[in-house]
């Protein structure tokens, strides 16, 4: 062998050996309508039946939907690519049947649950489709291995390919807060944002807002047209620039479940009234008389018909006769004595008109931190 013949095959072996392998597919069946799994995509019918722990007695049948289902003896070879649903029948009530030219039904299968089609050439839609998952779900092929193949929505994923799926929840990459409130790259937070970007994640009037970044005590302005460079975990306050100063329990335990996964403190009282406190809500960065208050929200008894309105603060709060409205009468909950003050931002506060299919109490936090951001020093 002359030496460029040498160099060329130890080129190709190196080459070879440096190719990685990709891992086979999961495999699995239904048998029966139950999901089992397989070892590979070639298998005997006597595994099928041992693995489905299937009478011995039983015949194997791959079904097509059709009266020729083909019938399988236990020394038969199946490749599941062609098929990998299958029914028993008892030894005597099997017949000869002629070849059957009704396709197979296939059996996709995520997270152990089997969905049944007789199309092989799905993509990640449609299989999200077929199993009622949300278009943004993580779906991942699933191999023998720790490998991942993520599918995405226009990926195709062919049945030939492997029918076994994996959700993975997706890892949220970048998060801020607006007004105390969590937001995520799924409610469309971007590591460059304008302020208008921001404020439309609690205001549906960006045009009428100021936009701070908060750092510490400081705030910094974010024009409405200027694109910032957004960190995780930044906080920003959403500031509109016009302020002046029997109901639906399930409604209201919605709303309080929504503030809460955003990371708010919310708590309801039924005594004296039914009503929503929200903890550390907070001041104006830097305020010198509190950096946060407690505020009691009443739950008007025609909610959500009937508005949010008012607010009360806990007794002798130094934000009394600071913020806008003028204190009222007192009402004892939690412990606590609490003084109305007569805020209303949704009749001449500033606030939109009031609308029950939009506005709620994961909203009128907003209302709040408006009206304690222009608390007077």
């Amino acid at each position: 062998m002359n030496d460029a013949n040498k160099s060329q095959n130890a080129t190709k072996s190196c080459t070879d050996r440096e190719r990685p392998t990709k891992p086979a597919a999961k495999w699995a069946v239904t048998v029966n309508d139950e999901p089992i799994p397989m070892p590979q995509q070639t298998v005997s019918v006597a595994v099928i039946k041992a693995q489905s722990a299937v009478d011995e007695s039983c015949t194997l049948v791959r079904d097509h939907g059709s009266p020729d289902d083909v019938v399988l003896s236990d020394d038969t070879a199946v490749d599941l690519s062609e098929g990998n649903v299958f029914y028993t029948l008892a030894g005597s009530q099997v017949k000869t049947r002629p070849r059957c030219d009704t396709p197979p039904k296939l059996a996709y299968f995520v997270d152990d649950r089997p969905e049944i089609t007789i199309n092989p050439n799905q993509t990640g839609t449609t299989i999200r489709d077929l199993f009622g998952l949300h278009k943004h779900v993580n779906l991942i092929r699933d191999y023998e291995s720790s490998h991942d193949e993520p599918v995405q929505l226009a990926d195709r994923a062919p049945f030939h390919k492997g029918p076994v799926f994996i959700t993975r929840r997706e890892h949220v990459r970048l998060s801020i807060l607006v007004n105390q409130k969590r937001f995520t790259e799924g409610d469309g937070v971007k590591s460059r944002m304008t302020g208008r970007q921001i404020a439309l994640l609690v205001s549906d009037n960006p045009e009428c807002t100021d936009v701070f970044r908060v750092k510490g005590t400081e705030t910094e302005p974010v024009p409405l047209d200027k694109e910032i460079r957004v960190e995780n975990c930044d906080e920003f306050r959403v500031i509109r620039n016009n302020v002046r100063g029997g109901y639906e329990p399930s409604r209201v335990d919605r709303e309080l479940k929504n503030l809460r996964k955003g990371g708010c403190r919310v708590d309801f009282v039924q005594q004296p009234m039914a009503a929503v406190i929200y903890h550390d809500v907070p001041t104006r960065p830097g305020y010198r008389h509190t950096a946060q208050t407690d505020v009691l929200v009443a739950v008007p008894s025609g909610y959500p018909g009937q508005p949010l309105d008012g607010a009360y603060l806990p007794e002798g709060s130094p934000l009394l006769g600071r913020v806008a409205g003028s204190p009222q009468g007192f009402v004892f909950a939690a412990d606590r004595k609490w003084q109305l003050v007569s805020y209303h931002p949704h009749a001449g506060g500033g606030a939109p008109a009031w609308n029950k299919d939009k506005h709620g109490f994961h909203t009128y936090l907003d209302e709040i931190v408006c009206w304690l951001h222009r608390a007077n020093n």
